[in-house]
Order: C-alpha cells, then sequence, then structure tokens
C-alpha cells in the first residue's frame, strides 16, 4: 500500500475499521458505509438519505469501434 491508496481509502462511519464501500448523502451531512453495515441500516437510510453513491465502482469502458479496411 502506498500513500496514494492511503489517500483513496475511508473508513465506515459505523465501525471504523472496514473500508466504505458506499456514500450516503442525507440533507444534513455525508455518512460513509461499508456493505455490512449500509445492508444492517439500509431501511432507516432509505426513508432520510437522497442518494446513496456505490464507491470504487470500476465503470465498463466503452470498446473503441473497429474501422473497416478496404
Amino acid at each position: 500500500m502506498n500513500s496514494e491508496d492511503l489517500i483513496r481509502w475511508i473508513a465506515c462511519d459505523k465501525c471504523n475499521s472496514a473500508q466504505a464501500m458506499y456514500l450516503v448523502k442525507l440533507v444534513t451531512g455525508e455518512l460513509y458505509f461499508c456493505g455490512h453495515h449500509l445492508n444492517e441500516y439500509k431501511e432507516a437510510l432509505d426513508k432520510v438519505s437522497y442518494e446513496i453513491i456505490e464507491l470504487n465502482k470500476v465503470e465498463d469502458s466503452p470498446r473503441p469501434l473497429e474501422t473497416e479496411r478496404i
């Protein structure tokens, strides 16, 4: 692990030992949760949050178009 990895590592606000995988946006601020704690509090969070974002998700990149050669 290098210093760049440490900058990107955010702890879960509930347990502080697991890496946060979700950012929960509330009107009053933001909370970070690992998957376990998001699942544990999901029902309550759905009532008070306006957005839940999965962190570090790798998006599928579009494949380059192949050009036809003549």
